[in-house]
C-alpha cells in the first residue's frame, strides 16, 4: 500500500464518521443530501486509492470506471444541500432523478470498452510495476464534464447568494463555505486542464473529502445543527413582529430587522442580551422563565417606552431534549394597553358618576318622599276648609230660596267649584297611597248600582245642565272591592267624558256581568263590565296607546284643564283589583273607555301591578 492510497483511506474513514454523526444529529434541511454526498465521496475517493494499489493497468482502468458514480453524483448531491439548507428542502423526485443519471453514467463507464466514450487510449506514466495510467479522454467525458460543472457552477451561486441575505454574524459562515468550495473546483480544473495530479493521482477525490470535513467543522462551530438552521430569509426577515434567537448564555445569535431596530444603534448579533439598552429587561425575563412574567413587558425604545407581549420558546436539541438556546417573538401592543388604559379610566369615571348618580337619587327618593309628605298634608288640611264652605254654601242656599232667590246661581257655582278642588285634592290622596309601597286595598262589600248612582249624581252637578244616561239592567248587585278607590275611577271616567264632549251631548254609563276569556266553563270568573262613552273629540290613533300613562295628555285637549293622573290612576286600581281598563275611541267620533273588574268574593290580589310598565 503506497502512501496515497493510506493517505486517501484515512480520509474515507473520516469522511464516513462525519456521515454518520451527520444522520444522528437532528435534522435540518438538507441533511439526506448532506449525508449521500459525504457517502458518494467517500465511494470516489475509495475507488481511487484501490485504483493506485492494484499493480495490473487492466484492473485500475476497471476502479477507474468504478470511480465515476462518485465522481458525478458527488458535485451534484453538494449542490442540492447547499439548495436545501439554504432555501428549503427539493423535492424527492429531484434526488431521484440526479441519483439516476449517476447510475446511467456508472454504466455507460463500465462499458467503456465497448465505445471508448470515456476513454479512448490508457498508458503507464512509465515502465515501473504497478505505475500510474495516463488517460485519452473521450467525448463522453467532456459531456459529464461539463454536467458536474454545472453543479459547481449552482453551488457557487447559491452560497454567493446567501451572503447577500445573510446578517454580519453569518457572513463569514458563507464566505468560508465559498472558499472551501474553491478547492475541489481548483483541484478538478488542474486535473482536467493542466495535468496536475497529486501523488500521480487526480486529486478531487480527495479535495472533496477535505471540503466535507472543513465543512461539517464550519456548521458545527457555529452550532446550527443544535440551534438555528442559516434557511432563514423567508422566515424571520418576513416576521414584522421582533424575534430574537439566543444560545444557551443568553447571547443573541439571530434577530431579524425588527428586533434590530429596538436594539438601536446596536447591534444585537454576537452580543449578550443584558448587554443591549434596549432589551436588557428581556433578560431578566428569559431568566425567570416566562411563567414568572405576566402581563405585557415594557422597553425602552430610544426614549419611547413600548409594551411587548413576549412568547419564550425553547429549543431543544437530541433525543433527550437537552435545552440549546430560546426563542423570543415580541408582539408590540403598545396601541391595545394604551386603549386598555383608556378604557379602565373611563371605566373608573363611569363607576364614579354611578356612584354620585345614585346618592343623587337617593337624595331626589328623599326629596320626593317628603314633597308627597307636604302635598299629602297640605291637601288633608286644605279639605277641612273646603268641607266648611260646602257647608256654609249649603245653609246660604237654604236660606237664599225664601230670602234671595237671586243669589242661588252664585252660591251654586261656589259648589261646584268646591266640588271640583276636593276630587283634586281626592285625586292627589289616592295617587299618594298608590305610590306607597305599604299600599294596600280595602276589602268593602259594595252595593254596585247605589255607588254608580251617586258617582253619577256627584259629577251630574258638578255639570250642571249635562246628561249622564246610566243603564244598570244587568249591573250585579254587589261586589267586593275597595269602595273609595272604584268609586274614584267613576268619577275620573265620568269627568273626563264630560269635560271633553260638547254641551248638549249626552254621557253614557253602562254597567254589566260577563263571564271571562273562557265563558263556556261553568268555574269560569265573572268581571264586572262598565263602560263610559262620550260623543267628544276623541283620541288621535298614534296617541291611544300612551293615554293611560302618567302626566299624559292627548295633543288634541286645547286649554282644557288636566294633570294627566286620572286615568293612569284607573289603570292602576282596575290592576290592584285583577282588572283592565281599555280605550275605543275615533278622532273627532268620541270614545268609549271599559273597565273590567273580577267579580270575585275573595281577597283582591294586592300584586296585580307587577306585570305593569313603570310610571
Amino acid at each position: 500500500m503506497t502512501l496515497p492510497s493510506a493517505l486517501l483511506l484515512a480520509a474515507v474513514v473520516a469522511t464516513l464518521w462525519i456521515a454518520a454523526r451527520s444522520w444522528t444529529l437532528p435534522a435540518f434541511p438538507g441533511r439526506t443530501d448532506f449525508v449521500l454526498m459525504q457517502l458518494s465521496a467517500a465511494w470516489w475517493s475509495t475507488a481511487v486509492a484501490i485504483e493506485s494499489i492494484v499493480p495490473d493497468p487492466a484492473d485500475k482502468l476497471l476502479w477507474a470506471e468504478m470511480a465515476w458514480l462518485g465522481i458525478v453524483c458527488t458535485p451534484s448531491l453538494w449542490a442540492f444541500f447547499l439548495w436545501s439548507y439554504t432555501r428549503g428542502e427539493l423535492p424527492e423526485r429531484w434526488r431521484l432523478a440526479l441519483v439516476t443519471i449517476g447510475l446511467a453514467t456508472w454504466a455507460v463507464a463500465l462499458t467503456n470498452d465497448a465505445h471508448h466514450l470515456f476513454y479512448t487510449a490508457v498508458r503507464p506514466v512509465n515502465a515501473e510495476p504497478g505505475a500510474a495510467l495516463v488517460y485519452s479522454h473521450g467525448l463522453l467525458f467532456y459531456v459529464v464534464t461539463i454536467y458536474i460543472y454545472a453543479f459547481m457552477v449552482m453551488s457557487i451561486v447559491v452560497t454567493a447568494s446567501g451572503i447577500h441575505r445573510a446578517t454580519p454574524a453569518y457572513r463569514t459562515h458563507y464566505l468560508g463555505f465559498l472558499v472551501v468550495m474553491a478547492v475541489p473546483w481548483a483541484a478538478n480544473a488542474g486535473y482536467v486542464f493542466g495535468n496536475l495530479t497529486l501523488f500521480d493521482l487526480d486529486p478531487t477525490a480527495f479535495s472533496f473529502l477535505m471540503m466535507d470535513g472543513i465543512f461539517y467543522w464550519l456548521i458545527t462551530r457555529r452550532r446550527l445543527f443544535d440551534l438555528l438552521p442559516v434557511a432563514r430569509d423567508a422566515l424571520l426577515d418576513a416576521v414584522p413582529d421582533p424575534v430574537l434567537v439566543l444560545d444557551g448564555d443568553g447571547t443573541v445569535v439571530e434577530a431579524n430587522p425588527a428586533a434590530q431596530a429596538l436594539a438601536g444603534d446596536h447591534a444585537a448579533i454576537g452580543r449578550r442580551l443584558a448587554d443591549l439598552p434596549g432589551l436588557s429587561a428581556l433578560s431578566t425575563m428569559v431568566a425567570a422563565k416566562p411563567a414568572t412574567v405576566s402581563g405585557p413587558l415594557t422597553l425602552d425604545c430610544g426614549g419611547s417606552p413600548r409594551c411587548f407581549e413576549v412568547t419564550w420558546v425553547p429549543l431543544t436539541a437530541g433525543g433527550g431534549g437537552r435545552e440549546v438556546g430560546c426563542l423570543l417573538m415580541l408582539r408590540d401592543v403598545t396601541h391595545r394597553h394604551r386603549a386598555e388604559m383608556r378604557l379602565e379610566d373611563t371605566v373608573r369615571r363611569l363607576d364614579l358618576a354611578r356612584l354620585e348618580a345614585e346618592e343623587r337619587l337617593v337624595a331626589e327618593q328623599e326629596a320626593k318622599r317628603a314633597l308627597n309628605g307636604f302635598l299629602s298634608m297640605a291637601a288633608h288640611e286644605f279639605k277641612t276648609p273646603l268641607a266648611i264652605i260646602d257647608g256654609a254654601a249649603q245653609l246660604l242656599l237654604m236660606d237664599a230660596e225664601v230670602k234671595a232667590p237671586g243669589m242661588l246661581p252664585r252660591l251654586e257655582k261656589i259648589r261646584r267649584a268646591v266640588r271640583r278642588q276636593i276630587n283634586i285634592l281626592e285625586t292627589c290622596l289616592a295617587d299618594d297611597r298608590l305610590s306607597d309601597p305599604a299600599f294596600a286595598l280595602r276589602r268593602d262589600r259594595l252595593e254596585l248600582p247605589v255607588l254608580l248612582r251617586a258617582a253619577a249624581s256627584a259629577q251630574g252637578d258638578a255639570a250642571p245642565g249635562r246628561r249622564i244616561e246610566l243603564e244598570l239592567d244587568g249591573c250585579p248587585a254587589r261586589m267586593t272591592g275597595d269602595g273609595p278607590m272604584l268609586e274614584l275611577c267613576v268619577h275620573n271616567l265620568l269627568n273626563n267624558a264630560l269635560k271633553y264632549s260638547p254641551a248638549g251631548t249626552p254621557v253614557r254609563l253602562h254597567a254589566w256581568s260577563e263571564r271571562g276569556p273562557d265563558g263556556q266553563s261553568h268555574l269560569a270568573q265573572s268581571h264586572l263590565a262598565l263602560s263610559v262613552a262620550d260623543q267628544g273629540i276623541g283620541i288621535p290613533d298614534s296617541e291611544r296607546e300612551r293615554v293611560f300613562d302618567r302626566f299624559f295628555r292627548a295633543s288634541n285637549t286645547g286649554t282644557a284643564a288636566g294633570s294627566g293622573v286620572g286615568l293612569n290612576m284607573v289603570r292602576r286600581i282596575a290592576a290592584l283589583h285583577g282588572g283592565t281598563v281599555t280605550v275605543d275611541s275615533r278622532l273627532g267620533g268620541g270614545s268609549v273607555f271599559t273597565l273590567r273588574i273580577p267579580l270575585c268574593e275573595e281577597a283582591p290580589c294586592e300584586d296585580r301591578m307587577a306585570g305593569m310598565p313603570a310610571d
